[in-house]
């Protein structure tokens, strides 16, 4: 017997169509399981697809890749609160809880959606010399690792190197098996930003994503320290770009603004 789940695709930390980086957002009225919910991430082959049920005094909210489940993903919570707001135009605040009991709470800020997340940190590690041929980097700043992303950290000097960077995705995968993504990162040169970034995950998504509201949950803390501010504007330097407000709230959350446009709703039949 088919079923029908509403469906929309949102282009999230943009207020343009067609940049940002888009995420599928599936409304469910009762479970999918597991094998459904990723066959359906591989159908729509977007970078995230999240999938959201009303559990009464919060919304439990999963992510899927075309390649796996991941634990957190910033830009399809943004996309989830933005269709959640379309719909309930009374409605300034929401809650969301992971599949791992993470709770995340949205905001309406304006035509903006703010999210408060976790203020994660980072521990050395080495990146891999391997790995830095893959992407074709000769020196970096630091180096660091992120435990609940699983997200290994690069810092540039330079961050015109930054966005000319041209990895090799097979050669990457092969230098290391233990992380889920790269986040590579340099002080911004443009007077708008603060910092800027890109993300590589082809060992758990796709070769690069476009905008990352995940990465930005340490990547926050660390610029915070290094500029002495609370306050930052990132830009991602994908060829879809984005930008992302932050904000240091505590030790233990960071605020994270974007704009988000709803670009297609309808149904899908299962």
């Amino acid at each position: 017997m088919s079923r029908s789940i509403p469906y929309y695709m949102v282009d999230s930390f943009t207020s343009e169509p067609f940049k940002g980086n888009p995420a599928g957002v599936c409304l469910l009225d009762k479970p999918l399981s597991n094998d459904f919910m990723q066959s359906i991430a591989i159908e729509v082959n977007l970078s995230e697809t999240a999938f959201v049920q009303d559990q009464g005094d919060y919304f439990s909210i999963r992510y899927f890749s075309p390649i796996m489940e991941i634990p957190l993903c910033g830009h399809a919570t943004l996309a989830s609160a933005k269709v959640l707001f379309d719909q309930n135009q009374d409605v300034n605040e929401i809650h969301f809880k992971t599949a791992e009991g993470l709770e995340l709470q949205a905001y309406r800020n304006g035509e903006k959606v703010s999210l408060k997340f976790p203020n994660y940190g980072i521990v050395d590690r080495d990146a891999p010399q391997a790995l830095l041929y893959a992407m074709g980097i000769d020196s970096i700043l630091n180096s660091a690792y992120n435990y609940e992303n699983l997200e290994l950290m690069i810092e540039l000097e330079d961050a015109d190197e930054l966005r000319n960077l041209q990895p090799d995705f097979d050669a990457m995968k092969a230098s290391i098996s233990d992380i889920n993504g790269v986040v590579v990162t340099a002080k911004s040169n443009q007077p708008d930003f603060d910092f800027e970034s890109r993300y590589f995950w082809p060992w758990s998504g796709g070769n690069e994503d476009p905008v990352t509201g995940a990465t930005h949950t340490f990547l926050t803390g660390y610029w915070a320290k290094k500029l002495s501010k609370t306050k930052l504007r990132a830009f991602q330097c994908s060829a879809r770009t984005g930008v992302l407000e932050l904000e240091v709230l505590s030790e233990e959350q960071i605020l994270i603004t974007g704009d988000a446009r709803i670009i297609l709703s309808g149904e899908m039949t299962i």
